[in-house]
């Protein structure tokens, strides 16, 4: 296990054992989410080009979070090859993200669910503070949950979703 992956999972206690987010195999709505560009797009239109990897954070505010978006960054840029989108969904307005990203660029696209619906439907708000728990879901083209996961994002998570879409997403376009 690397360094910082102990450190994560020694300090970071995001895994609240009672969010109990939507499990594998669900099929989700069809959502429009607001990008930080002020367009809004549908998971439809998204999982067209591929599956969508839906990562929900606490905030840009957050430390952890700050620490799995530098992580995401580095496996992200893999992972184009592999034909994924990766959207961070956080509960900030649009402009505070927005000016989170122009400080510190990524190379994925963020959301605002800054009306709470979005955590509230795939089961990760975390409630009286206003945030969402830190999740991960893996939604292929139709619509299915391939992987859900909450909690420390370790290198593990990682290969866990490319696992999944190997097997399970591209595996069936075979």
């Amino acid at each position: 296990m690397k360094l910082k992956d102990w450190f994560m999972m020694q300090i970071d206690g995001s895994a609240d054992p009672s969010i109990q987010p939507l499990p594998i195999d669900s099929k989700v709505r069809d959502w429009e989410l607001m990008l930080t560009s002020n367009q809004r797009i549908k998971i439809s239109d998204i999982i067209k080009r591929g599956p969508l990897i839906l990562v929900f954070i606490r905030g840009t505010w957050c430390p952890f979070c700050q620490i799995h978006l530098k992580n995401l960054s580095e496996w992200a840029s893999r992972l184009n090859e592999k034909e994924g989108n990766v959207i961070v969904i956080s509960t900030e307005p649009i402009d505070t993200l927005r000016s989170w990203l122009n400080i510190h660029p990524m190379n994925f696209i963020f959301a605002s669910d800054s009306t709470m619906e979005l955590c509230q439907y795939f089961g990760v708000r975390i409630q009286p503070n206003d945030f969402a728990q830190a999740a991960t879901f893996l939604i292929d083209s139709d619509f299915t949950i391939r992987l859900a996961y909450k909690g420390k994002r370790t290198q593990k998570y990682f290969d866990e979703v490319e696992t999944v879409m190997k097997n399970q997403i591209h595996g069936s376009k075979s």
